[in-house]
């Protein structure tokens, strides 16, 4: 398969890191993501070269996908029209859906805005660079494609130092929309943005897994209050110290879609969806665990494979995939959308993740799951 270029997907690699090598010691890696790699150019260079090479794409407007501490981005010149019109075209993406441009240093910031209040740059200067984006006013020049035709911009600094000297060596913030064909889960390894984009765009800089797995908290700053825009590893708690109200946005405690153009990513659209039927579990735990050895033997009974996620190991041993996690939160945020591409790798028809409160600690992953399922969450009493 070929890029719009006619060009095979380049895998860039640390002199230091071989992942390519070592697929096949990993039975998640089997299958289609085997096929992929071989239809990839491995460039396997030391730190430097390899920035430099990645960057050069860049700058020609081609797309490459990038690491961050949250999912794999896939970047592209965010103030090219050109670029930003492939991104589009690669992930299958919805044009009134903004993107959230990276930078690599604060001086970027006039590329993107003209204005940045003392407060919001107080807020840039505590979580920066991290999973946190924020939304400014945007300059008008800047490409509808990547505003969506609004009149603020998202802006983050991500937290991986092979990115960061990606987009400084490129010269220009980088538009990094997660890394994967619309709707599907997100990539958080670059096995991940091989299944879903190799031959459609020019490269991926292989950074490793992500340490957070699940994309930035987005916020909206005025003078009165913080609006969460999207949960993420960011939570109402970390915002409060800046003295200002703190609160999620309409659509997410109504858990519902935005019905207008959404003012940031996540809002709109089915997204982190797996092919298989997923619904989200909750409940008095003798109800769950009846609940799920009903539904895994009336899956048996008709021919179909069923899966679970983040149930203890006791709960459902039958079933023909299961993902536990050592630590609830934290271990189901790192790994969710691993677990989901796992079970479309294992052909899972049926696929019952475990729910949690809607407390902040747990707010992000819910959220997650909600959009996955299509807003499938049974609660049990």
């Amino acid at each position: 398969m070929e890029t719009d270029n006619g060009k095979q997907t380049i895998l860039w690699q640390l002199a230091t890191r071989r992942l390519v090598a070592n697929t096949e010691s990993d039975p998640r890696q089997q299958g289609s993501v085997s096929k992929e790699v071989e239809r990839v150019i491995v460039r396997t260079l030391p730190l430097e070269e390899l920035v430099r090479d990645a960057a050069q794409y860049l700058q020609r407007d081609e797309l490459v996908a990038f690491p961050t501490e949250t999912v794999y981005g896939l970047g592209a010149n965010a103030l090219s029209s050109k670029a930003l019109q492939r991104v589009f075209a690669a992930k299958q993406r919805p044009l009134d859906n903004p993107l959230i441009a990276h930078i690599s240093a604060l001086t970027q910031l006039d590329d993107l805005t003209e204005t940045v209040s003392p407060r919001i740059l107080e807020i840039m200067k505590t979580f920066w660079p991290g999973p946190l984006s924020i939304l400014l006013p945007a300059r008008k020049e800047l490409p509808h494609e990547l505003t969506a035709g609004l009149p603020t911009v998202a802006v983050r600094m991500p937290n991986h130092a092979l990115t960061l000297a990606l987009i400084e060596a490129a010269g220009v913030p980088v538009a990094g929309p997660s890394a994967n064909v619309s709707g599907r889960p997100s990539p958080t390894n670059a096995y991940h943005v091989l299944e879903d984009l190799s031959g459609k765009i020019a490269g991926i800089v292989d950074g490793g897994a992500c340490s957070v797995g699940i994309e930035s908290t987005v916020i909206e700053v005025s003078e009165k209050e913080i609006v969460i825009l999207r949960p993420g590893a960011i939570t109402p708690k970390d915002l409060a110290r800046f003295g200002l109200s703190v609160r999620y946005d309409e659509h997410l405690i109504a858990q519902r879609e935005v019905e207008v153009q959404p003012r940031s990513p996540g809002q709109k659209y089915r997204h982190y969806a797996p092919r298989g039927e997923l619904r989200v579990i909750s409940g008095r735990e003798s109800r769950v665990i009846d609940y799920i050895q009903d539904e895994i033997e009336m899956a048996h009974e008709k021919g179909l494979r069923i899966a679970l996620i983040g149930f203890e190991p006791h709960i459902g041993q039958l079933a023909d995939c299961r993902y536990s996690f050592h630590s609830e939160v934290s271990g189901m945020a790192v790994h969710l959308y691993d677990a989901l591409r796992t079970c479309d790798a294992q052909e899972i028809d049926v696929i019952l993740a475990q729910g949690f409160d809607q407390s902040e600690a747990y707010f992000a992953v819910m959220n997650r799951l909600f959009k996955a399922s299509g807003g499938t969450v049974i609660t049990l009493t």
